[in-house]
């Protein structure tokens, strides 16, 4: 299915998202819920009813603005409405969602695409070997005997399939296509702007999506020189003004570069903000960039609003963007930090959080954060107020993800577990908490006594507080915790019980068939029940690793005596002999033999 495709344009239909597989839509006065489990989709409503239930459909996307949800059923796909009534039906390989009332569908494997409208009509017959999404500027780019080109919703190849690659955006009135290694530009309506005589050119993200023409210049590269042109594709800004230039964001403004040193300059290509410093960026948090701009001169950060007016001078050691909430309301600030004490502004330069702290965490969304104060944690609010009063040597989240539910406190060496309002949920009775990766809110590995246990949110036990040491995350690890006592090692479930007793020197847990034990310097192998398959007396144990190879483990290949064989995964035998050849070929990433 065109999966990758419909993920990427689900923002256009979703009203609203909740994690863990979940969606909100709205159709009419209901809102739907979108779900997933074990492969199969289904949607609640708002009361929490089942609409469409689980394991009818393979997936379902989000209901569109007409009111239809792409569905995956016994290997095709259509379009039901959140009744269930086929509205296409199932008869297609692969298809595409909504633009401008046409999607891309493909009705046998490995054949060619064509357009359905909202009736399942053909509208553009089946000939191109991939065709896109349309979007509002009334093109697809299609492809063709691995060249591609741009239709209209006519079906008109309006620039034909003969180019390497395209440079294309739902705003633009215009594309970019690729033709021995250079680019020229063409109307949406096909007519050739440009000669083919660029290098590159440069796309910029903004609220709206992906735009080259940020407010009306593009920003090309021919020859290892920047220049800017206008709409019309005249030439604003010369090519080898700049050592370095950007694409122009949203405010109008772009950061350019000369002899090592930025400035800004405004739409009309005059520099509005000199060539004088160090560097200029747009602050950024994960991929998200915004129209302000942090500064760098000799080593102090300063930041400038998005007109390119002065926000904070360039006299701080670190400047940090980062969101808040207040009420109901997201709200952007900043992070800055002077001598060793933060505080932090909103973009309008008011300050919101007073700069007589010596830490002073994310707030990552929420109304909290951790700071520090006096040599003491404590926790405030995003009105600076202070939550949990700065009396402990630590406060850390509960979560790894970024969202916090709970807090960790340690006081004196004692940690305990509180709300987000400085409430005990768990007493300060332990020397370490830690939460399950599994369940963040509610399980918690816990030290005590030097000794190792899990309990629950309730402190009820749910693994004696007796082992030497607990897993929490294992990558390509079980579900299962490994543990240690008296220096031997076992498994014990998520629930408490014992699936591996603690009484081997080390285990080896990476498929689902067998796990590798290894007691008195010898290995064997043991099955999920402790049964041995292979009993403990080898010099090697060797088998390929299934996330490498994708196949489940079928072949053991063990060493007594100094020489090789093998056994299935029963123990049976299938080659007495196995040569170190095979062995070299097999596991020389492990082995290292010369």
């Amino acid at each position: 299915m065109r999966i990758l495709l419909n993920l990427l344009l689900i923002l256009l239909f979703v009203i609203s998202c909740k994690p863990k597989n979940t969606e909100l839509n709205s159709s009419e006065s209901q809102t739907y819920k979108r779900i997933n489990s074990n492969k199969t989709w289904g949607f609640l409503n708002q009361n929490g009813d089942t609409i469409i239930p689980l394991n009818r459909y393979k997936f379902l996307n989000p209901i569109d603005d007409e009111g239809m949800i792409l569905a995956h059923k016994n290997g095709k796909d259509g379009y039901i409405d959140i009744n269930e009534n086929i509205l296409i039906p199932f008869a297609f390989d692969d298809i595409g969602v909504f633009g401008e009332g046409l999607a891309p569908v493909r009705k046998t494997k490995n054949g060619k695409e064509g357009y359905i409208n909202r009736k399942g009509e053909i509208v553009i017959e089946y000939q191109f070997d991939n065709a896109s999404y349309f979007y509002k500027n009334g093109i697809a780019e299609i492809k063709v005997d691995n060249k591609i080109g741009y239709i209209n919703k006519k079906g008109d190849r309006i620039i034909p399939a003969i180019y390497d690659y395209g440079i294309h955006t739902k705003i633009d009135d215009f594309v970019a296509v690729s033709k021995n290694k250079k680019l020229a530009f063409f109307s949406n309506k096909g007519e050739q702007k440009t000669k083919f005589e660029f290098d590159k050119v440069f796309k910029h993200s903004e609220n709206k999506g992906y735009v080259v023409g940020a407010n009306g210049l593009i920003l090309v590269e021919k020859s290892g020189q920047f220049a800017y042109l206008d709409s019309n594709f005249n030439i604003i800004v010369p090519y080898g003004k700049y050592d370095i230039a950007f694409p122009f964001n949203v405010n109008h403004l772009a950061i350019v570069q000369a002899n090592k040193k930025y400035g800004i300059i405004d739409s009309l290509g005059t520099l509005i903000i000199p060539l004088k410093y160090d560097l200029i960026e747009h602050p950024a948090i994960y991929s998200n960039k915004f129209a302000e701009f942090l500064t760098n001169d000799s080593g102090k950060y300063g930041l400038l609003d998005s007109n390119g007016d002065t926000l904070l001078e360039n006299k701080y050691e670190e400047i940090i963007w980062d969101r808040l909430k207040r009420g109901e309301n997201q709200q952007k600030y900043y992070i800055y930090k002077e001598n060793g004490r933060f505080g932090a502004i909103n973009t309008k330069g008011e300050i919101i959080i007073p700069f007589e702290y010596e830490q002073l965490s994310n707030f990552r969304y929420q109304d909290f954060t951790i700071a520090k104060k006096n040599g003491k944690f404590g926790v405030i609010n995003s009105f600076a107020e202070t939550i949990i009063p700065f009396e402990y040597n630590s406060i850390t989240c509960n979560e790894r993800k970024q969202w916090c539910n709970l807090l960790i406190l340690e006081k004196d060496g004692n940690v305990g577990l509180s709300d987000l309002k400085g409430k005990l949920k768990i007493p300060a009775i332990y020397q370490e908490i830690s939460p399950c990766f599994y369940d963040e809110t509610n399980r918690f590995i816990v030290k005590k006594s030097n000794l190792f246990g899990i309990i629950d949110i309730h402190e009820n036990i749910i693994i004696p507080i007796e082992y030497d040491e607990i897993s929490n995350w294992v990558e390509y690890g079980p579900d299962e915790h490994f543990v240690t006592k008296n220096k031997k090692k076992g498994l014990i479930s998520r629930e408490g019980e014992i699936v591996i007793p603690p009484i081997y020197d080390k285990i080896l847990v990476d498929n689902s068939k067998l796990i590798k034990v290894k007691k008195n310097n010898l290995f064997g192998t043991i099955n999920w029940k402790n049964e041995i398959v292979n009993p403990i007396e080898y010099e090697q144990i060797l088998w390929e690793w299934h996330y490498l190879t994708n196949k489940e483990l079928d072949t053991i290949y063990l060493k007594k005596n100094g020489k090789y064989f093998s056994t299935d995964t029963k123990g049976k035998v299938l080659e007495q002999k196995v040569g170190t050849k095979l062995i070299d070929e097999k596991f020389s990433y492990i082995l290292n033999h010369r």
